[in-house]
């Protein structure tokens, strides 16, 4: 069982290790602080009964009613538990109380376990990000629209 709150400055510390002990590049602690500046309500984090972390979402607000995903993280021994998913629905249920309307994120296309995860969850592939990462890696932008209407699964079969 995990408990997910809003995540604060007191969790930078706490936020950056997770991240950058679960995720393959490296993220310094400014970076979480950005977007706890930037966003504070699109920050989440989840907690064992301990209180030690063990997965967290870090989101920005963009323009045109859109926020993104820019990490998210769970801890290896928890994925596949559920906290992944409780995560996205808090970032998603704050994400429709502020008025957003979707969702989008990147994720490296030879993430397959992550690409199939948002697909559960209801993202479509939009597009194609040849050299996304570093230049070299690619990515894929995915989108949720909050509302439920999503882009028909059929669209992201022209993603190549």
């Amino acid at each position: 069982m995990v408990m997910i709150r809003q995540a604060g400055p007191m969790d930078v510390e706490r936020v950056y290790n997770l991240v950058n002990s679960n995720l393959d590049a490296y993220f310094a602690p400014d970076v979480v602080n950005f977007f706890l500046m930037q966003w504070p309500g699109g920050q989440f984090i989840a907690e064992d009964f301990l209180g030690n972390p063990v997965g967290v979402i870090c989101g920005s607000r963009l323009d045109g009613g859109r926020a993104s995903i820019a990490l998210f993280a769970v801890d290896g021994r928890h994925r596949g538990t559920g906290v992944g998913t409780q995560l996205l629905q808090h970032f998603r249920r704050r994400c429709l109380m502020e008025g957003l309307t979707r969702i989008q994120l990147e994720v490296r296309t030879t993430n397959t376990r992550a690409i199939s995860f948002y697909e559960r969850n209801g993202f479509t592939r939009t597009e194609h990000l040849r050299g996304f990462y570093d230049g070299v890696g690619d990515a894929y932008r995915m989108v949720l629209l909050i509302n439920g209407v999503n882009l028909s699964p059929s669209s992201s079969k022209g993603v190549s």
